[in-house]
Formats: C-alpha cells, structure tokens, sequence
C-alpha cells in the first residue's frame, strides 16, 4: 500500500487575498478603504498571486529530485540524460518503471516460499545447475532433515533450521557437489542465522494388486493397459497428467484406498472392483478392501510414492463364476 502524498497546494489566489484583507481590521484598523483600487489591495493581490505560484512549485517534484531518489534506490549514481525536456522525462519514466521491477525481483530468501522460488526460478536458470535442474522442491520450516537416516526429524521441531525437499527433473541425479553448488547459490540469499538442508524425498515403494471385473464386449488387453498407464500417472512424483495438475503427486499426501478404488472403477470396460490391495516394498499389506479400518496410509511431509509393481487380473462372470482372462 502507497503512503498517501500530502497536498501543499490547498490554497487559491481568491482564499489568500480574502485572508489577508480579513487581517486589516486586526492589524492597521485605520485602513478602511478595501476596494480593488485602493494601492494596499493592489499589492495584496500582487502577493497573493506570488504566493499562488509558490505554492504550486512547492507541491511538484522536479525531475532533478526524482533522479536523486531513483540513485538511492538503484545504490549508484544516475544522471537525467542531455536531451530535450519530453525525451528527458520519458527517459526518467523508464528508468523508474525498471527500477521498481528490479527492487521486486525476489533476492534474499526470508519465507519459505522465497526459497521454493529461487530453487525453482533463479537456480534453473544460474550457470551452476548444468548438472542439477531441480523439477520440485518443498520447503520444511524449522526441520532438520537428515538423509538416508532412519530418524530422519521431519517430526521433530528444530528452531533456526530450514530443510528443502528437491526433486531434481528427469536424468538428473542429486550429487554431493552439486548439492554444495546449490547451498552456496542459497548461502548468501539466506537470513544469517537460518541452518540450510538439502535432502532428496523419501520414497514410500508400493504395490498394486486389483482383480476387475470386465464389462461385456470389453477387452481385457485394453484394461490392463490403461489400468497400468492411469495408475502410473496417479503416483508419479514429477509427470501425473491429469492428475494433481500435471505436477506430481503431492508432498506427504496420504494414500486413500476409496480413491485408488473409483479410479479403477470409472476406468472404461470396468464393470466393477472385487478386490484392491496395496503392498509396501517387504510385501507387507498397507490397504486392502478386504479389511475393516484400512482406509489410509499416512505419509510423512517429505514423502513421496513410488509405484514398484502392479497387477491386475480380469475376471468374467460366467454363469454363477467367475473365470479369469488372462
């Protein structure tokens, strides 16, 4: 929000001479004659109109004053150029407009979103991360995150410290020196006092196990590729097409059964889902309809999925059966 600028202009030549002729009586009560040829009333007006015109400088800017206020914000010298009076002003107009710009080009990280951006933005584009573009980053306030640990404190509250979270795009890989590239791009846009981590997510591998059942008329081949293509959209980190606006299943996101279960149900050729299981990496049941009280799998703020494997298996009813096509 813009201060608002004071008026120091609020007064008219009719208001000051009035003013000044109310102040006779009070200063030199032997003057009576007021009228407009009286030579006193002459010289008020003169003065009056004198007192108009300073005013009015007085509520402008010269164009002098806006180039010494664009050098302090700009932090170095800059001079009005040599030319005529409207080329001169359309100049300063310019140099003022790119200086606004430059004054919010974000710079110094303070909030997370700061540092999501510059990651994003300025890094991507810095001449150090030819060996590093980062697709994704997420930023954890007051978190020390530690990789490859069993203990990794993302639910443990650490004063000072800020963990980020990158994704790094397709044939990219998070190396020790280009980790230290980009902590030294942050370093000096950081607060003084901030701890800065860079870790890569944590992966939660899983496995889909579904039996469909097949519509009539439709063929099996087709569901089970376009069941394989719709789940490796729905749990892919970076490309998830219509999923999650095409950016990747979200950070720490929980895994619902009901909504891995209506994606295969609205899938063409699915008459409906018998059955739906979700393995971790061990083989382990994470989710499976047929359990009561497995609805969710939580997720920590830095985790992300990774599909390992999926199968499904068509079935047809075939009188009071079923049989499977394989």
């Amino acid at each position: 929000m813009t201060l608002p600028l004071p008026n120091l202009d609020d007064r008219t030549y009719a208001e000051l001479v009035e003013e000044a002729i109310a102040q006779i009586p009070l200063e030199y009560p032997e003057w009576t004659d007021h009228n407009p040829t009286d030579t006193g009333i002459i010289l008020i007006e003169l003065l009056a109109w004198l007192t108009e015109m300073t005013l009015y400088r007085v509520n402008q800017i010269p164009d002098k004053n806006y180039a010494s206020f664009v050098s302090l914000l700009k932090g170095k010298t800059w001079e009005l150029p040599n030319v005529y009076a409207q080329e001169k002003h359309k100049s300063l107009q310019l140099e003022i407009q790119q200086t606004l710009l430059e004054l919010r080009h974000r710079y110094r990280a303070v909030t997370i979103e700061d540092y999501e951006q510059l990651v994003l933005e300025d890094w991507n584009k810095s001449q150090d991360c030819n060996d590093l573009k980062i697709a994704r980053v997420k930023g954890l306030a007051q978190r020390h995150l530690k990789p490859n640990s069993e203990q990794s404190g993302v639910d443990t509250l650490a004063p000072g410290h800020i963990s980020l979270v990158v994704v790094p795009e397709q044939n990219y890989q998070v190396t020790t020196d280009n980790k230290t590239k980009l902590l030294n791009f942050l370093e000096e846009r950081k607060l003084l006092t901030t701890r800065l981590h860079i870790v890569e997510p944590e992966y939660l591998s899983i496995s889909i196990e579904a039996e469909l059942i097949l519509k009539d008329g439709a063929k099996a081949e087709d569901l089970i590729k376009k069941a394989n293509t719709e789940i490796k959209l729905f749990f892919h980190p970076l490309e998830s097409g219509k999923y999650w606006q095409g950016k990747g299943w979200p950070f720490g996101r929980s895994i619902y059964l009901s909504e891995i279960y209506k994606l295969l149900n609205d899938l063409e050729g699915v008459d409906y889902v018998e059955s739906l299981l979700i393995k971790d990496n061990n083989q382990n049941t994470i989710l499976d309809t047929n359990q009561e009280g497995q609805s969710e799998k939580y997720l920590t703020e830095n985790q992300l999925i990774e599909l390992k494997d999926s199968q499904f298996t068509v079935l047809v009813e075939v009188h009071n059966g079923r049989k499977e096509i394989k």
